[in-house]
């Protein structure tokens, strides 16, 4: 009977990765307020809110991450199509022409997301550690992937947006956890797909890439 109720009593497990996003949206609503986007003084950062789904929209994706704290974003590249919403966040590795869409948003439970460069100097340096075991990547498949948002991961983002607290801090730090979030979709099962566009030993298109997150829009 003890042993029974002792089990009754446990305390339940910590959703550690929900309480993370969550208080990443708190975070991004904090720093946007009323505005629709922010480009941060952290370099490659930009926050993005909509409040409503919005129409499809053409435009050229760059290397980046986008991270959806609440809401859901469609991508369209091609034949294929990327949902992502706070459980997956969207890996561009190369430049690619998509048609773009908020498909969950409202002014009650706004979408809130950032968007991240990818630094390819930093991920090929990454790369050449002997430590970092990356897979290889199936050969023919799009330069665009969907991963699962870890703790670990999310972390990471956390403390990228908490340095617009604290300007001071970014010269120094943002870098860091820059770094620290590349390591994470590389140990991923994502992170073939970034070497294979971004390591010129594995034939990469974009090893020489060095762009942002969309010519006509930086898109989240």
């Amino acid at each position: 009977m003890a042993m029974k109720n002792r089990r009754e009593e446990a305390a339940p497990v910590p959703d550690q990765a929900g309480e993370l996003r969550e208080e990443l949206a708190r975070k991004i609503a904090l720093f946007l307020g009323s505005a629709e986007k922010r480009v941060t003084e952290i370099p490659g950062l930009m926050l993005v809110r909509r409040t409503s789904p919005t129409e499809p929209c053409s435009m050229t994706y760059e290397p980046s991450v986008a991270v959806i704290a609440q809401g859901r974003k469609r991508v369209d590249l091609g034949q294929n199509t990327f949902i992502y919403d706070s459980s997956r966040f969207l890996l561009t590795s190369v430049d690619l022409p998509v048609s773009s869409r908020v498909i969950e948003a409202s002014e009650e439970v706004p979408c809130l997301a950032m968007a991240l460069k990818l630094e390819m100097p930093m991920v090929r340096e990454l790369l050449s550690q002997e430590g970092i075991q990356v897979a290889e990547a199936p050969s023919g498949g799009p330069g665009m992937a969907t991963g699962e948002t870890t703790v670990e991961f999310l972390s990471a983002c956390c403390r990228l947006v908490d340095l617009l607290d604290s300007p001071r801090d970014i010269p120094y730090l943002s870098g860091l956890v820059q770094r620290e979030i590349i390591y994470r979709i590389l140990r991923s099962a994502e992170g073939s797909r970034l070497r294979s566009e971004t390591d010129p030993a594995a034939g990469g298109a974009g090893a020489d890439a060095d762009g942002w997150i969309g010519r006509r829009e930086r898109g989240v």
